[in-house]
This record gives C-alpha cells, structure tokens and sequence, in this order.
C-alpha cells in the first residue's frame, strides 16, 4: 500500500483478506484503479483515501467496511466508477456524490442506508446508479421507483377517540409485531442457507485437477494421446477420473514466453463466455514427480480437431479408420466462417475491456461435434481499453512511425480471409 509508483492498478480482488484498510492506501497518489472487492476487509474507510486524487475507479463491494460513506471521498474528483455494494455502510448518501461530475456508475446497493436520495450529478440517470437492498432510501428520480419522502408528521393524538383505538388495537399489533420479527429471523435464516450453497455452488463449479490425475488421465501423456502441438507446449487428449474427456495443453517452460502465454490464457478465457469460444475448465499449477514447475489448461474436448486439418488433412494410411478424405461443404464453410466472426465481434465489441486475440488461423480454431467453430489458444490475446490492433511505434527523424503486428508466423492465412469477410458484414 505504500508504492507510490503504482500507477495503473492494484487489485487484491476476490482473495480472503481480512482486517481493515491499512491507512498507508493513501501512499497510492499516483493509482487509477483499485480493486478490493470480494474480500473480508472490516472497518472504515480510511480518511487517507482522499489523497489518491488520480482514482477514476474504486471499487470496494463484497466486504464488511461499516459507518458512513466518509466525506474523505470527496476529493477523488476523477472517478468514474464506484463501487461500495454488499458491506455494511448506514446513514444517507452524502450529497457530494451528485458533485463527482464525471462519476458515471454508483453501485451503493445491499448496505443499510436510508434517507433521501440526491437528484444532481450522476443520480439523474437511474441506469448509472445502483441502490438495490436499501429499504430505508426513498425519493430521487423516477427512474429509480422509490417511495416519496414524507414529510415531518404534524398530526397529533389529540382525539380522544383516536386513543381508544390505540389502546384497543395494541394489544394486536404487538402480536402482529411478534410474528413479523419471526417471519424476518426465519427469512434470513433461510436467505443465509440459500447463499451459502449458492457460494459453496460457485465455488465448486470449476474442476480441481492434480498433476497426478492429469498424469493418469493422459497416459503419463503418452504419444497415442497427443492431438496438438503448438508454440508453447503440447495438447494431449485425456479421460478423468469422473469419465469426462478433455483437452490439456501442456506448457513448455522452457520456451520463452511459455509463462506469460499461460498468465494470458488465464487472465482471458477465465473472464469471458460465449459459445464460439473454447471454455476452459480449469488449470493446474504445480510441480511434477521431479520437482519441476507444471503448468497446463484444461479445456472442453473438441471431437472434430482444428479448422487446420478440414482444410489442409495430412496423409493417413489406408488402413486407417479415418483414411477418407474430409471435407467441407459450402455450407459448412460459411458457418464456421460466420462462428469465427461472431466469437471475434463478441471480444472486440461485447467485452469490456476489449480482446484481441492476436492469432487467428485455422490451427487455433477447434470443430466440435456439430462442427460448430471454437476460437482457442489466447496464449497471445492482449486486453485493451480501446480496439485497436497493438503496435509499437518509433518515431524517426521525419516525424513518421513504423508499426510492429503481434502474432506468429502465419497470421490471418489465406484460407481465413472469409471469416473476416464475416466479421465486415456483423460490423
């Protein structure tokens, strides 16, 4: 927390950490983005906070901070997402939120505000603002389909006819009390039952897979299970214990840029979905039997192999089972081609950021069993804010660039020129 060089983003999210916010967060004055989230982190807010001034994005959800939301945030005139959603913070939204001008998402929602909601600034869009699960909030824009404020009661038990009902009735609204208070505590004794098996279910939805399971489930990644091989390792077809078959792709850490292509792949396919995207089921960090560093993906097990060997088939024995000839009928072609561009599209334009995948080519296109196209191999794909294709520019003496393309050898191949036909025509 004191690395005043920080300078783009730190991000400790979705990780166990408990305790509170070390007041050294304000060291960070130089920060664009800070992510919390997802943690056990208690307390306040440090008042330290406000002196981050370069903040445009805080978020802070799924913790246990209670109090105010402090005037400390005041300062942070730059943000332009904030996020204080599932903690424990009462008392009203302080106003100086609808001053942030450039403030364009406000997630306040399950916390234990009340009071009035602002109408300036960023409140005036019901769709940039979040207040959900605060029951005590009230007014603000229609959009946001809250109760009226009420005013100040001046109406007084006068009547003396009014305080015989009361006496009357008391007794049953204490009973009725009574079995509200039941009603809740079973409530959320229930609601809190529901989302421990809803977290237990999130958090048991991806495959834990050892060293020694991928092991056996290769063959000791044997020959006659080898289906791919790529820049940065092998792929090898394997059964699990449970009877599912996968994919592994096996780093070679001794390849340059094996790592990093690793970290990639992680960092990527770990945070998109899309049904012309091959989905990763889990990964596996470890160690083999003689202590050396084991990195491997696992993924969906494509039947029909890579684009790559439908459009240029190596030479097969005759005896062969799969000795024909394959081949593509014109319709299939389209339909993969529109596969590849709908899969492209959805991480240019749908993903936020943007992705570019940075290797295009058959190879690293996979067929499943309906032949439906899957765009794999992220080893390359670069995250970014903007869609651009990345390049590295060195100015010379006339004023002028020159641009370096990442990819590999091979990159966008004739034979894919109609995928990106499909790509101009979606766009």
């Amino acid at each position: 927390m004191g690395l005043s060089s920080l300078s783009i983003a730190f991000s400790l999210a979705n990780n166990n950490l408990s305790g509170s916010l070390p007041l050294q967060v304000g060291s960070l004055k130089n920060l664009g983005i800070l992510d919390l989230s997802y943690n056990r982190l208690t307390g306040l807010i440090p008042t330290s906070i406000g002196e981050c001034l370069v903040l445009e994005r805080l978020h802070l959800e799924a913790n246990s901070f209670h109090g105010q939301i402090p005037e400390a945030l005041r300062p942070l005139r730059g943000l332009l997402e904030l996020d204080l959603s599932n903690n424990n913070f009462s008392g009203p939204i302080p106003i100086f939120l609808a001053g942030l001008s450039l403030l364009m998402y406000l997630n306040l929602s399950f916390n234990q505000l009340e009071g009035q909601v602002p109408e300036g600034g960023v409140f005036l869009n019901a769709s940039s603002v979040s207040i959900y699960g605060n029951t005590k909030l009230c007014g603000g824009v229609l959009g946001l389909k809250l109760p009226l404020c009420k005013s100040p009661s001046s109406k007084k038990s006068s009547s003396t006819k009014a305080r015989v009902i009361y006496v009357v009735v008391g007794s049953l609204l204490c009973l009725a009390l009574l079995l509200l208070c039941l009603s809740i505590y079973y409530r959320k004794k229930k609601q809190t039952t529901t989302n421990a098996s809803t977290s237990l279910s999130f958090e048991n939805q991806f495959l834990r897979i050892s060293y020694e399971e991928l092991l056996r489930a290769t063959d000791r990644f044997s020959e006659t299970n080898l289906i791919g091989k790529g820049r940065y390792g092998m792929v090898y077809k394997g059964i699990l214990d449970g009877g599912a078959m996968v994919a592994t792709k096996v780093l070679n850490l001794t390849q340059r840029g094996a790592s990093r292509s690793f970290i990639s792949e992680c960092r990527t396919l770990g945070t998109i979905r899309h049904r012309n995207l091959v989905k990763i089921l889990s990964v596996c960090s470890s160690v083999d039997f003689r202590g050396n560093d084991f990195k491997a993906l696992i993924y969906e097990f494509m039947a029909n192999e890579s684009l790559e060997q439908w459009l240029h088939p190596r030479t097969i024995g005759q005896d062969d089972e799969c000795s024909k000839s394959r081949n593509l009928r014109l319709v299939q072609r389209l339909n993969i081609a529109i596969d590849i561009a709908t899969a492209i599209e959805y991480l240019h334009k749908d993903c936020y950021p943007a992705i570019v995948h940075g290797d295009l080519k058959p190879s690293n296109v996979l067929l499943d069993i309906d032949k439906v196209a899957r765009v794999g191999d992220f080893g390359l794909a670069k995250i970014i804010s903007t869609m651009s294709i990345e390049t590295t520019r060195v100015p010379d003496q006339g004023g002028s660039t020159s641009t370096a393309i990442r990819g590999s050898i091979g990159y966008v191949p004739p034979d894919m020129k109609l995928s990106y036909f499909s790509l101009l025509v979606f766009s």
